[in-house]
């Protein structure tokens, strides 16, 4: 048996008032090790603003830094909405490093408000996790939550993803890939 003592030191990220990026929340971390330094990313929302006879809140995905997995600092944005299929939010990431590069999976959002037709999975590639190299939408349909397995499972590229969660009934799929273009 073991005992687990919370650290004097959570939360370790909170809502950052100075950032308008992260001023509402943050939520939702995924850490990777890079180098001797560990790398969260995670789901920031800016502060609602109006927008004609709407509130809306922006999800955007920021990293911070930390040596000892505790501290962390140099926060700011990572991924952030620039291509159609993701103008209302980037929210969600699940980092995986294949060779040099980092593949990102996170949920892109299209339409606003939001439903199922606009809630995607995209992808963004870096080969530092400082700058977004390539971005790709990899679902034509409704799903969320897609990570890459670390190494390949049978010789092929393989991810695990939730298939229409906003549209129950909703299934956890398996998707193998020869190559790893074929993701997107």
């Amino acid at each position: 048996m073991f005992v687990v003592k919370r650290n004097p030191k959570n939360p370790l990220l909170g809502p950052q008032k100075g950032h308008s990026f992260e001023g509402y929340a943050v939520f939702n971390a995924n850490p990777v090790l890079v180098g001797s330094n560990i790398e969260i990313l995670y789901r920031s929302q800016s502060l609602p603003e109006k927008v004609g006879n709407d509130v809306f809140s922006l999800s955007t995905i920021s990293r911070a830094t930390s040596r000892d997995g505790v501290n962390f600092k140099n926060r700011q944005q990572f991924i952030v909405p620039e291509e159609k299929w993701e103008r209302f939010g980037c929210e969600d990431p699940r980092v995986t490093k294949i060779g040099s590069k980092y593949f990102t999976f996170y949920t892109a959002l299209s339409v606003h408000p939001f439903s199922a037709q606009g809630i995607k999975v995209g992808l963004a590639i870096s080969k530092d996790l400082k700058k977004v190299d390539e971005k790709h939408l990899v679902t034509p349909f409704n799903a969320k939550a897609m990570t890459l397995f670390p190494e390949k499972v049978n010789g092929k590229y393989t991810a695990l993803l939730t298939v229409h969660p906003d549209l129950p009934p909703s299934s956890i799929a398996i998707a193998q890939f020869s190559k790893i273009e074929e993701i997107w």
